[in-house]
């Protein structure tokens, strides 16, 4: 078993959980998860673990605060005349977990709850008549050009007789040049598509 000297850093997980006040298996779960790990030493950090555990536990759901238990301080020994200086504490190590920017609980819930919401207004448009079925509406558009096109082709038979003998032209012939004319203007925007995006 490892032991540590430094305060705040034990040597087993058991000893951590105590410290937190959480249950043994509670941290062997989150370390099978990934959210908390030993030190490069072995050692346990239990205020990187405490810190681990708040930001990526779920709020909502917590069961227990996680209380650090009082840790006594130990005291310096006074320094004899002539001793040479303790020396410099080392560096703190690097956090074997670096944690990744938006992985935490809470921005997975902030961002499922904006979904939701986002969801909820869609169907509250829906039932205002503010939203319409995609594929219904583009079978309403193309009943509606089907009913302008026949429409149009049907024009030349109804105005062909007036305006030939308003012109003084052969209304047979004017009706089969108007007829052509239409046609030829109407194949030309056949590739017309209604986009609805």
């Amino acid at each position: 078993m490892i032991a540590s000297a430094e305060p705040g850093r034990v040597a087993s997980q058991r000893e951590v959980a105590r410290r937190l006040g959480v249950s043994h298996t509670a941290l062997q779960k989150a370390q099978r998860a990934g959210r908390i790990a030993p030190e490069a030493d072995g050692a346990w950090d239990v205020a990187k673990v405490r810190a681990r555990l708040a930001e990526s536990s779920d709020p909502a759901r917590k069961r227990a605060t996680l209380v650090q238990a009082p840790v006594a301080a130990p005291r310096p020994a006074s320094p004899s005349p002539g001793a040479p200086a303790p020396p410099a504490a080392p560096p703190p190590t690097a956090d074997p977990l670096p944690r990744a920017a938006g992985s935490t609980f809470h921005d997975a819930r902030t961002a499922n709850e904006v979904l939701k919401a986002q969801e909820r207004r869609l169907r509250l448009d829906e039932r205002r008549g503010k939203l319409v079925d995609k594929a219904r509406a583009l079978l309403l558009v193309h009943r509606l050009a089907k009913e302008e096109r026949d429409a149009i082709l049907a024009w030349p038979a109804r105005v062909a007789a007036e305006m030939a003998a308003e012109l003084g032209v052969d209304a047979h012939r004017l009706q089969t040049m108007m007829d052509q004319r239409l046609r030829a203007h109407l194949a030309a925007r056949h590739d017309v598509r209604v986009q609805v995006s």
